[in-house]
């Protein structure tokens, strides 16, 4: 009798155990599916910011190449502007050169015109070095180059005047047709900086985008290396628990079969207690139940 109660009590505490382990199971996948929810969340919020990151960075290098091509052309434009200053310089020169070869024999109005177109160009020089040796800002510029332009009209209207010779005229008319190519290229190369720094100030706006959600990409993976840890760890417990849950339950099939074992051999041992006390009646001529007369017959006994 001790025996059976102490079996019963090992099947139920058995029972007891698989239930609390089902309830430790089921808590930990739901935990373990949270953190892989979690996981695959900020995967996905993270995957979106590089997504974002990768746009960025196509269209600032967009922006690098066109802030680069508008540099090369301001490049050029500044050496075809120096071969023409060098080429303005020369026929200056020559020019001079002429004049005062020719000073004595100017006269009069002639010689006060040719000494006001010479003050005039002393001034176009001095503007075209302050040109291209001061920092102007783009509005400096323009002022300065349409002086120039205004001069330059002026030394032109002057040399017709004077009826200077035809050497002259031609080097007045270079000249002239210099300066303007010098200011019209002074203006294209204000125009195509100030293009090359839009393009220069929208790449560094993007690498500065760039920069700050790179910062938060960076969160998201620390945060995603978090959850996918933790998840794992649940995962690695739940694994455990139903190892155990396994076991258990062959423990508890083991338990119940041996049971039921039990019982039959029980079963069996108090039926062949009652078929031999049967027979004993029986021999005896004493008279049997008819549950004892069923024994026997069942068992052969009569």
């Amino acid at each position: 009798m001790s025996n059976k109660i102490d079996d019963q009590e090992a099947t139920e505490n058995l029972v007891v155990n698989l239930g609390k382990l089902e309830e430790d199971i089921n808590k930990l996948r739901n935990l373990r599916n949270e953190y892989n929810q979690r996981t695959k969340n900020v995967l996905t919020k993270r995957n979106e910011i590089n997504k974002e990151i990768q746009d960025l960075l196509d269209k600032a290098k967009e922006f690098t190449q066109k802030r680069d091509d508008l540099n090369q052309q301001v490049k050029d434009l500044k050496q075809k502007r120096k071969n023409l200053q060098e080429s303005l310089a020369q026929d200056k020169q020559t020019l001079e050169e002429i004049v005062e070869k020719e000073q004595t024999i100017d006269k009069g109005n002639i010689r006060k015109k040719r000494n006001t177109m010479i003050g005039i160009s002393k001034r176009i020089d001095k503007i075209e070095w302050e040109l291209q040796t001061s920092i102007l800002d783009s509005d400096e510029e323009k002022e300065m180059i349409q002086s120039l332009e205004k001069l330059s009209d002026q030394v032109n209207k002057l040399a017709e005047e004077v009826h200077i010779t035809t050497k002259q005229n031609e080097l007045w008319r270079k000249i002239s047709s210099t300066q303007k190519e010098i200011n019209i290229l002074h203006i294209q190369i204000v125009d195509v900086a100030k293009e090359s720094q839009i393009y220069h100030n929208l790449m560094n706006q993007h690498f500065q985008k760039v920069n700050s959600l790179r910062k938060i990409a960076t969160e998201y993976h620390k945060e995603f290396i978090s959850n996918k840890k933790t998840a794992d760890s649940y995962h690695k417990e739940y694994l455990a628990k139903v190892t155990e849950k396994n076991e258990l339950r062959k423990q508890l099939k083991n338990a119940q079969q041996e049971h039921r074992r039990k019982i039959k051999e029980r079963i069996k041992s108090n039926i062949e207690e009652n078929v031999n006390k049967a027979f004993e009646k029986y021999e005896a001529g004493e008279n049997l139940s008819l549950e004892e007369f069923r024994l026997l017959v069942e068992n052969g006994m009569i």
